[in-house]
């Protein structure tokens, strides 16, 4: 497989998930005895990604200190911290030394069991910069759509990340993406700066946003009814 680092967000606050968060992080929530986080690296390693990232801001000590540098799991992790919020984008131009030349970015607090190989060979065949994997089944995760699809040039035609989006978008961002690095070392903004909402339309307009369609949903633990989803999807046998 190309793609074998996995670059992670855990920095965010949890606000809707207070009290929990007021003392640990949200990719630190226990789900079935685990945290959250040790689902989505057993996923990963089970799909042959060993190198991590995790990009940590919010009692990011909490989550190092449990992790370490992975020998218990069988993975390599290293870190990279924020002191104040930077966005996406920020976080990763902080963490520019430590990116590999071709990555998976993942949100901490969602969960997409897909083929990893299949996506980094999507990516690799496609010569996009960037690809997002998507899903268009809203009655599986009432999420809203905000993207629509070029499917004759294989390209995103726009993103949005509003929820009162026009009819026409089709499909949702179902949290992981595929980056080549050199999208990183062209962000100069020294200010926070979202891949969303400053990266995606200049990719856009370059034709350089692909897509991978996810036939699996994802999972999330944005809320507290999403963490109970999360949970009884676990304690199914769906992930040991």
């Amino acid at each position: 497989m190309e793609i074998q680092q996995a670059v992670v967000l855990v920095g965010g606050r949890g606000e809707r998930l207070r009290p929990l968060t007021d003392s640990i992080p949200k990719p630190m929530i226990l789900v079935c005895a685990k945290p959250f986080l040790e689902h989505l690296i057993i996923l990963l390693k089970d799909n042959g990604i060993k190198r991590f990232l995790f990009l940590a801001g919010y009692l990011g000590d909490k989550i190092k200190s449990y992790f370490n540098e992975g020998d218990k799991w069988g993975v390599s992790i290293d870190y990279s911290f924020e002191k104040t919020p930077l966005g996406t984008g920020g976080a990763l131009r902080r963490a520019m030394d430590k990116l590999e030349d071709k990555f998976f970015l993942l949100f901490g607090d969602s969960y997409l069991p897909i083929d990893y190989w299949e996506m980094s060979d999507c990516f690799i065949v496609s010569k996009k910069k960037v690809i997002l994997t998507v899903y268009d089944n809203f009655d599986d995760t009432g999420v809203p759509f905000n993207v629509r699809l070029d499917k004759a040039r294989g390209g995103v035609a726009a993103y949005n990340k509003r929820k009162d989006n026009p009819k026409n978008f089709d499909y949702c961002d179902a949290g992981v993406i595929a980056v080549d690095k050199e999208v990183v070392r062209s962000i100069k903004d020294k200010n926070p700066i979202s891949f969303e909402e400053s990266i995606y339309p200049l990719l856009i307009k370059e034709g350089e946003l692909g897509y991978y369609v996810a036939k699996n949903r994802f999972y999330d633990i944005g809320t507290i009814e999403r963490l109970k989803l999360f949970e009884r999807y676990i304690s199914e046998g769906r992930r040991q």
